[in-house]
């Protein structure tokens, strides 16, 4: 397979990067604004035109995950004006403000309501408009470890404003929803104790009792990020000891580890199609990390689908369409992170063109990112 790679501007700053592209060709990411203090949620409309979704109040605003939704309606997490009187971070910027969940639509960002806390994040939305995440309680939890104080639940936030709760596996106290499939009746997400969310992998089937996907070995570090139509489900899991993380693939019943690139330890899952084809990252003992495409049990290095002359290097794919079209970002010989869209030969291409470190790092990579913002 041969890709054009489409590179993507940032709102100023010395990092971009893209977390999806929708059938529309709508791509919506997160990138540092000049001066590399500040992140906004990013929108590419028709690239390169580009749309800072702005915030609710607060200096920060980010996506870090999926949006599966209709054309012009994206989700997020932003910091408000206020001040969280328990200081819990809650959004993982390093500031005090209080984070909600938001939904951008026809150029107006709104906020979402919570389950009595006051914090919340949201993760994905589908084409009936409802959006999966998680939301705080009004539940002091003395096994949270600071600054956390609430225990919070996976969430669903339904088009005509009620709010359905993914309760946790027998035994936990708090469960997080990353993705929702089209019917809205299959969630992803993990639970745990508020100190360790990551205990298990959950599918959650019309919004009742949790599956428990099982572990690659780890009992921890375990979560479920994505489904397709197919009810096929990606995430991370630790390995026996907890040492070492794996992408994993579960289907009927069964989770396989779907290993790395040769002479790296560890793989992180990023996004599933409904072709079964999964992206995400692979990384060495030290760190150094390539975005990989998994496809009929191979997983390839992103890297080889660009010319050497380009001198990037990509460092994860963080979704694919059912096009194949590719999301994440890359990073040059100076240092430059720019979010891109590697675009299939003959895919159709529905892109109209011609063709846990700290947040505010800007040497930040991605996965860094999102995992310095889940609850732990």
């Amino acid at each position: 397979m041969h890709y054009n790679l489409v590179t993507l501007d940032s709102l100023g700053g010395s990092v971009s990067f893209a977390i999806n592209v929708n059938s529309s060709g709508q791509i919506s990411g997160t990138s540092l604004l000049s001066g590399n203090e500040i992140l906004h949620a990013q929108v590419w409309i028709d690239p390169p035109r580009t749309i800072d979704l702005g915030t609710l109040g607060g200096p920060n605003s980010a996506i870090f995950q999926y949006n599966h939704g209709r054309p012009g309606q994206f989700v997020g997490w932003s910091e408000t004006y206020d001040t969280d009187p328990y200081g819990e971070n809650y959004c993982g910027f390093g500031t005090s403000h209080i984070c909600r969940g938001f939904s951008w639509q026809d150029g107006k960002m709104r906020s979402l309501p919570t389950l009595g806390g006051n914090n919340d994040q949201t993760n994905d939305v589908n084409k009936r408009g409802q959006i999966a995440g998680d939301s705080e309680t009004s539940t002091k939890d003395s096994s949270c470890k600071s600054p956390q104080v609430f225990d919070f639940l996976g969430v669903i936030w339904q088009p005509d404003g009620k709010i359905t709760t993914l309760p946790p596996y027998p035994g936990d106290t708090v469960s997080y929803a990353y993705t929702l499939d089209q019917s809205g009746q299959d969630a992803v997400g993990n639970s745990g104790s508020c100190a360790a969310s990551t205990a298990h992998a959950l599918l959650w089937r019309n919004a009742s009792s949790p599956i428990n996907l099982g572990s690659l070995g780890g009992n921890e570090g375990n979560v479920a990020l994505d489904i397709n139509s197919r009810g096929q489900v990606i995430g991370n899991s630790n390995l026996y000891g907890n040492m070492v993380t794996h992408t994993f693939l579960w289907q009927s019943g069964t989770m396989s580890d779907l290993g790395t690139l040769p002479g790296d330890a560890d793989s992180f899952a990023g996004g599933i199609n409904d072709r079964g084809q999964v992206v995400g990252e692979s990384c060495d003992a030290s760190g150094n990390c390539r975005g990989y495409l998994w496809q009929k049990g191979t997983m390839t290095d992103l890297n080889t689908f660009v010319p050497p002359s380009d001198n990037l290097n990509v460092l994860f794919g963080s979704n694919i369409n059912d096009s194949g079209e590719i999301t994440g970002a890359t990073v040059n010989q100076t240092g430059l992170e720019r979010a891109i869209v590697l675009v299939p030969h003959g895919s159709g291409d529905v892109l109209r063109i011609g063709v846990r470190r700290r947040l505010l790092n800007p040497g930040a990579r991605f996965w860094d990112l999102r995992r310095a913002a889940i609850p732990q």
